[in-house]
């Protein structure tokens, strides 16, 4: 396993610890700006590990796909969606074509592929639950607000009973009462 500090732009060093393992399976979980670090870099280098990919959170944007080119063959990533007569569901090309016809537009990716009918499922699963249980809200709240209070140092246990992170709001749930001002909250 090889990690690299959060600010790394340079995975130069990262890479060729992995080369120098001689791993055979490298599996990258990483953002788009190290996603595309990483596979410059293990290209530069000649990392050739018998599998390599991940979740690798770039590879879903078409233009860093398009960007990066040539050293993306060979990659194994997780996807929401991919284009392929296999996942032809209903209402998906509609929805793909109404998306493609306004991307370039608002500069978003341009085939949508990654994130547009993953949320488009979504939305029909939240119409389908609405629709069912005749009930598109919530008659009461039940997003809780809590304080935390009187907290120690390195224990665990203190958060057990909810002593220390007492729900405040809504009403029908409150077990403590807000410190306010912040710094009253501070000066114990």
């Amino acid at each position: 396993m090889t990690s690299y500090p959060p600010a790394t732009t340079d995975f130069t060093a990262a890479v060729r610890a992995l080369h120098a393992a001689n791993a055979d399976v490298v599996y990258v979980g990483a953002y788009p700006p190290d996603t595309v670090g990483i596979i410059r870099a293990a290209n530069e280098i000649g990392l050739n590990p018998k599998i390599f990919g991940g979740a690798m959170v770039g590879m879903f944007i078409t233009p860093l796909k398009a960007r990066l080119g040539p050293v993306t063959d060979g990659l194994v990533i997780s996807e929401t969606f991919a284009p392929s007569s296999k996942l032809n569901f209903r209402g998906l090309e509609d929805v793909m074509k109404r998306y493609q016809a306004e991307a370039p537009k608002i500069k978003t990716d341009p085939l949508g592929y990654a994130f547009v009918p993953f949320g488009y499922a979504a939305g029909q699963v939240l119409q389908q639950a609405v629709t069912e249980t005749k009930d598109g809200e919530w008659s009461r709240s039940r997003q809780l607000l809590t304080q935390f209070q009187d907290v120690e140092p390195n224990s665990v246990d203190q958060f057990r009973s909810g002593a220390k992170q007492p729900t405040l709001w809504p009403p029908e749930y409150a077990d403590g009462k807000m410190i306010y001002p912040y710094e009253n909250a501070r000066k114990k």
